[in-house]
């Protein structure tokens, strides 16, 4: 059975045998009310205490019967016409309120057919019994009539001449939550179950209330889907009409013989309350379903769904429940759910964070929130190992729970060899459940390529023959991998682990009878001894280079070696023993190998056919009389060959798709057969600085996607038809010496062109005609540049055409280091650019209007004759709210307060409601009077009231005022909080050429940001739980080293909240002055 991984926390609250006891006088309700409501209170399994007793016997109630009461989680009083006249139900009374005093018991009172003033100031019915009572019970009487006061004044429920039925069902439903929230107070009894909690029911919300909701709620084994799934059941099920949960599907499908047939008696049963008739076969069962629960409010929780037909034999289609149900189903697999449901919300549940992990460790391992202080250091091992996952989590707390402290270290160092077979165990049923590629491809990322960009390792799976582009969505559909912001493959570290147990433990006392090499060790022991005869793929990239002594005949007995990728390892053969590239195996689908050993490929080394990718750094040639073609080689990459001089005929690749020659400096001409190639998509001949001319024509490049010929200084000449490649989308020209009035007008025809590349140090009037299309054809013009790069060609006032403004789908522009002294208005109409770069362009005087108002990021770094521009910004009548860097722009800074402009300018970007990090940089050293929190050391600490983190809260507003020494220069914020890091931003130079004359001496700049709440990377709990947090300012050279902190002159910290939009009127700021370095 599997576990509940969110743990409750221990509590020393009485034990209760009842859910309810229910007070009531028998004559009026016994055999109508009371007995139809205490029906349906147990059909909702809710535990109820019911004196079944006809007759009152006696006049003292039971022993029995108080401690019923005392018992019960809940009360609930019937307070009907002749409920007075019984001194038994009044005893009771006292009794419950006594309980609800001492163990905080819920009391509900029910004003059946009788007014609450009555009960309240005992009159009518409630009022005359006391007559008697004064004679008979005048002990007593007092605390009656206390006790009818106090609960009429209770908020209760009156049931006058309304619908006893719906009532009852109203009252169900209140009973319901009442004992919910005290059974399960999320906030104080689970660890992660809250936040987890609220966003699923956003995921839940988000839909219309009327329809029939299907959820799905996804993640690796372990993770906590059942335990959220069961929270959620027990928070919301007195909502609804029936409600089943289905536990283990997978487990019960497994081990039952018509399994799905028992589960679907068993859906029915528990929403029909104990259905009668017993479902036989699996369509009739789904006629059952569909007939009996179409008008039923429903919630279903379908528990670890691994088949396709679990789900359509339970909860088949949306017509099969009633109005406004939620079927709920956890599973590793989310695709079951997409190609079942049309529309289906889907939450993935998340790692624990640290706090939340540290909790449910320590509730496992020391029944506390925290660990011992002498096991603090390895419970964070513990931590750091389980990566959030509440599984491991558990399984270790309980296994290392009364442990020393040196039976904790043995423990965790055997960790490192053999991961804990519980926990494997279970992440292993979803690599179980893959088809033999996808084992391949996990197994192969998992040992290799964690980490890697997406692109890159879909690349090498597909080299193999894995089909990775369904391969890797299963996987992630499966949660066993995911891909991060940045396009990388992501794995949780205990399933990477996981990877590497299941190809260690095929062998575990002989790597060379594994199928994969990862380790420096492992390889070398293999090469020595002449073991790899499972081996099918080498994966070995030391971060220091290492030597490699080996017999090269070892590879020969790797028959099924398929990958073999070496990084950083210099190939030493022992005695006796020579080089002979042709023992590498012929199955080889993929060679890349840093610091190549052998000058050329031999001619025996084209039997293998199969080879795919060719990647060979420093080789001294590629081949010499091949005998056969490699017709299935796509990609070779040389990066680096200094010796290759000629590039041989491209007829023996005759299906190659990228050619990457980067870096060949000796290379001088490239074969005329490349033209040849009709698949190629990638030529990079970048820094190839000897080579002088390409083919006179490349019209037979059809599929050439991009050319990279930067810094190919040598070059001379363009081919004319260059215009002519349809499919180009990237050309990169930067630093070549073609001369202007030589470039091929025909490039003003690359329609598809997407990135364009031309800086380099010269003049390019005509260049620029090409770009728009003057004085060309009417469909001639690159309207499709996303991204173009100009900087260093010495562009002037009169440089950009009149209708410079037509490259309409323009996002990205660099024009730094340029001579013009302004921009032309037609700058204005580039209504989609985001980034304009303008950096070191001293020449440059004013900025105005002739800027589009969407831009995003403005770069000025070093513009040192720019005066006006902030005159502009502070023009109500212009809207710009961009980030700027204006890093030594003195003379801008003389004219117009730092301040004052970065206020405006921040102001306009909140009251725009913006959701990405604003910064602004200018020479200056005024201290912000808004800023509600400043120190004049380089970090600054705040602390937070309880309410910070509500709905108005926008994001921090930040300022720091630093000494720039040199241009090598770069800043950084980091906000911490006392268990970890929470987020860091900052900026570095983006112009990195030659500008140490840009800085005559250190100059004080003012730096003023805002981070918004959505792009800080913590959950609504964490930052409601955050009491106190540390902003840490930081700066740096290029190359990561810390300047000193005296180079932070004052830093500050502003919560922002909505209201403070208004209050942003002009602000008056302290001046000082302070001493330079040195």
């Amino acid at each position: 059975m599997k576990r509940s991984y969110f743990a409750f926390s221990s509590s020393s609250s009485r034990r209760t045998e009842y859910d309810v006891f229910l007070s009531f006088r028998g004559e009026d309700t016994r055999n109508n009310f009371t007995s139809h409501l205490c029906a349906a209170l147990c059909k909702k399994g809710i535990y109820t205490f019911l004196d079944d007793d006809k007759l009152e016997r006696g006049k003292s109630i039971s022993p029995e019967l108080l401690k019923a009461i005392e018992k019960s989680r809940c009360s609930v009083i019937i307070l009907s016409e002749n409920y007075a006249s019984s001194s038994w139900c009044l005893d009771e009374l006292v009794k419950i309120l006594e309980c609800r005093e001492a163990y905080k018991q819920i009391v509900l009172p029910i004003f059946y057919h009788v007014d609450p003033s009555h009960v309240r100031n005992q009159i009518g019915s409630f009022g005359e019994p006391f007559q008697r009572y004064e004679q008979d019970f005048s002990q007593k009487v007092h605390r009656w009539r206390n006790a009818l006061t106090q609960v009429a004044c209770l908020a209760g429920y009156a049931l006058h001449d309304g619908n006893e039925a719906k009532f009852t069902e109203d009252f169900i439903v209140e009973v319901s939550n009442k004992l919910g929230v005290a059974q399960l107070n999320i906030s104080e009894d689970l660890f992660g179950m809250d936040s987890r909690l609220e966003k699923l029911n956003v995921c839940v919300c988000t839909s219309s209330l009327d329809n029939v909701h299907f959820i799905g709620i996804c993640g690796l084994g372990g993770i906590g889907k059942t335990a959220l799934a069961k929270a959620y059941y027990y928070r919301m099920s007195s909502q609804f009409e029936g409600c089943s949960f289905l536990a283990n599907v997978r487990e019960v499908c497994e081990k039952k013989e018509n399994c799905l047939v028992y589960l679907q008696n068993l859906l029915l049963s528990d929403i029909l309350n104990g259905f009668p008739t017993k479902v036989r076969d699996i369509h009739k069962g789904m006629d059952m379903i569909r007939s009996r629960l179409c008008h039923k409010k429903v919630l279903v929780v379908l528990d670890d769904v691994d088949k396709l037909d679990q789900l359509k034999a339970l909860a088949g289609k949306r017509n099969w429940f009633g109005s406004r149900s939620r079927i709920i189903v956890t599973t590793r697999d989310e695709s079951l759910l997409l190609s079942t449901y049309i529309e289906c919300k889907i939450y993935r549940v998340e790692e624990l964070n640290y706090s939340e992990g540290l909790q449910l460790f320590s509730h496992k391992a020391f029944k506390s929130t925290h660990p011992s202080k002498e096991y603090e250091k390895l419970s964070k091992q513990v931590i750091a190992y389980a990566d959030g996952l509440p599984l491991a989590l558990e399984v270790l707390g309980s296994f290392l729970c009364g442990k020393n402290v040196n039976q904790w270290e043995s423990a965790l160092d055997r960790l490192k060899e053999y991961p804990n077979k519980e926990v494997m165990k279970v992440l292993q049923i979803s690599f179980d459940g893959l088809e033999e590629t996808e084992k391949s491809i996990f197994l192969d990322i998992a040992c290799f390529f964690e980490g890697l960009s997406k692109d890159y390792v879909i690349q090498i799976m597909g080299d193999c023959g894995f089909y990775p582009e369904i391969g890797i969505r299963v996987l992630i559909d499966k949660s066993l991998l995911n891909v991060d912001k940045y396009g990388d493959l992501r794995m949780h570290d205990l399933l990477q682990e996981m990877g590497k147990e299941i190809v260690r433990e095929k062998s575990r006392n002989e790597s060379g009878g594994c199928s994969r090499i990862w380790d420096y060790d492992d390889l070398c022991h293999v090469l020595e001894h002449n073991t790899g005869t499972k081996v099918e793929a080498i994966v070995c990239c030391p971060v220091e280079p290492k030597k490699l002594i080996c017999n090269f005949e070892a590879f020969s007995n790797m028959k099924k070696l398929r990958l073999l990728i070496l990084h950083n390892l210099a190939l030493e053969m022992r005695d006796c023993h020579t080089l002979n590239i042709g023992y590498l195996s012929k199955e080889l689908r993929c060679l890349q190998w840093h610091v190549f050993p052998a000058k050329y490929l031999p001619s025996n080394f084209f039997q293998r056919g199969g080879l795919v990718e060719l990647k060979l750094w420093l080789s001294k040639h590629l081949w010499n009389n091949p005998i056969k073609p490699l017709n299935k080689l796509k990609t070779i990459v040389l990066r680096h060959s200094t010796n290759l001089r000629k590039f041989e005929d491209f007829g023996v690749v005759p299906n190659l798709e990228r050619l990457i020659l980067e870096g060949c400096v000796n290379l001088v001409e490239i074969h005329p057969s490349l033209t040849l190639l009709e698949r190629l998509t990638i030529l990079n001949l970048k820094g190839c600085i000897g080579l002088q001319n390409l083919p006179t024509s490349m019209v037979g490049l059809k599929s050439l996607n991009f050319l990279n010929l930067e810094g190919c200084v040598s070059l001379t000449h363009l081919p004319e038809d260059l215009g002519l490649l349809n499919s180009l989308e990237g050309l990169n020209l930067g630093g070549i010496s073609v001369e202007d009035r030589d470039l091929p007008s025909s490039i003003a025809l690359l329609e598809n062109l997407k990135t364009l590349s031309w800086s380099g140090g010269r003049q390019w009037n005509n260049m620029m005609n090409i770009i728009v299309g003057k004085d060309l054809s009417s469909s001639a013009g690159l309207f499709s540049l996303k991204k173009l790069e100009l900087s260093s060609c010495g562009l002037g006032n009169g440089a950009f055409p009149e209708n410079f403004g037509c490259l309409v789908s323009l996002e990205v522009l660099n024009l730094s280091n340029n001579d013009f002294s302004r921009l032309p208005v037609s700058f204005n109409k580039l209504s989609k650019l985001d980034i304009l770069k303008l950096s070191y362009c001293r020449d440059l005087q004013s900025l105005g209007p002739e800027l589009p108002p969407g831009l995003r990021k403005v770069l000025l770094e070093y513009c040192s004759s720019l005066d006006t521009f902030l005159d502009a910004l502070m023009n109500k009548q212009y809207n710009l709210a961009c980030s700027l860097n204006c890093v030594g722009c003195l003379k801008l800074a003389t004219r117009q307060s730092s301040e004052r402009a970065a206020f405006t300018l921040l102001k306009r970007r909140l009251q725009n409601k913006s959701c990405v990090v604003f910064n602004f940089i200018l020479p200056g050293n005024e201290i912000p009077s808004w800023f509600t929190q400043t120190s004049f050391e380089p970090s600054i600490n705040l602390q937070l009231d309880p309410n910070w983190c509500n709905r108005k809260w926008m994001g921090f507003a930040l300022f720091s005022c630093f000494l720039i020494a040199s241009p090598s220069f770069g800043f950084d914020v980091m906000i911490d909080h006392e268990e970890g890091p929470v987020c860091g931003f900052g900026q570095v130079p983006t112009y990195k050429g030659n500008v140490v004359s840009a800085v005559d001496s250190p100059v004080d700049h003012l730096w003023i940001a805002y981070l918004p709440r959505e792009m800080i990377p913590v959950n609504q709990e964490w930052l409601n739980n955050c009491s106190r947090l540390t902003f840490s300012f930081t700066t740096k050279d290029l190359d990561g080293k810390t300047y000193s902190n005296k180079l932070v002159r004052s830093c500050g910290v502003r919560l922002v909240y909505e209201q403070d939009i208004e209050d942003m009127n002009p602000i008056f700021s302290n001046d000082i002055e302070y001493p330079l370095e040195g």
